[in-house]
């Protein structure tokens, strides 16, 4: 059965996890308050959609380094991790908003997934949620269209994920209708097959990926330069220089062979660095093979 991997991205507190948890029926924590509760990238296990299986990736607040529940240090750990998630690709972005002005965050989130992570190269919807205060909900969507046309997206839905308290028989059936088109727009929207970001044949090595990605992230959470990756800079001492603790360090990189071969090629052995790397995917299959065995 082919599967169909969804990204979703978004701003602190504009619905990312109750839309995860929506539509994967998951109970994944949710907060409304000041800072976000997501500390890092999650994949939902799939579920079936129709003759497809859907993987849902639920990400970090971008900005959540600025002013949230991620230090720097450890926004490149999960930056490293949710690459390390995305070596097979996506079908489809999800950005989620909420129903009001076009934030700065807003900009600069399209900014990093959609044109500078995936590169534009991976179809991507606008899901609005907070929209139960209008009559219809797709009322929303008809007054601002115009505000996003400069963005690519290929539909834009408007949604209601709310629960509880004393509207909560208000909200259920929106619920439904909001989970029924997003599913409708994930199913007409998403790639045949899913996209690689970095790899054999897409021209981008995980190391090019990550350094792409880590210094537009510095650029958008207004980190100070001294985050920056530096030329020729290996994976292991940028994590290092930013005070991640060896441990961790360790555990971010062990399983991604393109790292692995970084290191490798600093060992005064020749050819040390693909056969590392040529080790570590063994080991990454044989995982998967044990895992697909055991039903995970």
């Amino acid at each position: 059965m082919k599967i169909i991997r969804v990204l979703v991205f978004g701003a602190t507190g504009t619905g990312k996890t109750s839309l995860c948890n929506a539509l994967t029926r998951r109970s994944r924590p949710t907060d409304n308050g000041a800072r976000g509760i997501t500390a890092k990238s999650h994949i939902y296990p799939p579920f079936k959609a129709g003759n497809r299986k859907i993987e849902i990736v639920d990400t970090v607040g971008l900005h959540e380094s600025s002013h949230g529940t991620v230090p720097a240090e450890q926004a490149v750990v999960d930056l490293i991790e949710l690459l390390e998630k995305a070596k097979d690709g996506f079908s489809l972005l999800v950005h989620v908003t909420r129903a009001s002005r076009i934030t700065k965050e807003h900009d600069e989130d399209y900014t990093f997934f959609v044109e500078n992570m995936t590169q534009g190269r991976i179809p991507v919807i606008l899901a609005v949620t907070g929209c139960e205060n209008d009559q219809p909900m797709a009322a929303w969507v008809e007054r601002n269209q115009e505000a996003f046309q400069r963005f690519a997206y290929k539909e834009i839905i408007p949604t209601c994920f709310a629960t509880g308290g004393p509207m909560e028989k208000f909200f259920e059936p929106l619920r439904v209708q909001s989970k029924e088109h997003l599913l409708q727009a994930i199913w007409d929207n998403a790639l045949a097959e899913p996209d690689r970001l970095y790899g054999p044949g897409t021209g981008s090595s995980f190391n090019e990926a990550l350094t792409r990605i880590w210094n537009e992230f510095v650029t958008l959470a207004g980190l100070p330069e001294k985050y920056r990756r530096r030329v020729n800079e290996s994976v292991y001492a940028l994590m290092k220089r930013l005070g991640v603790p060896s441990a961790i360090a360790d555990a971010a990189i062990k399983h991604i062979p393109d790292v692995v071969e970084e290191l490798g090629n600093k060992m005064p052995v020749p050819g040390a660095g693909k056969i590392l790397k040529k080790l570590s995917e063994l080991g990454l299959r044989k995982m998967f093979l044990k895992g697909k065995r055991e039903g995970t």
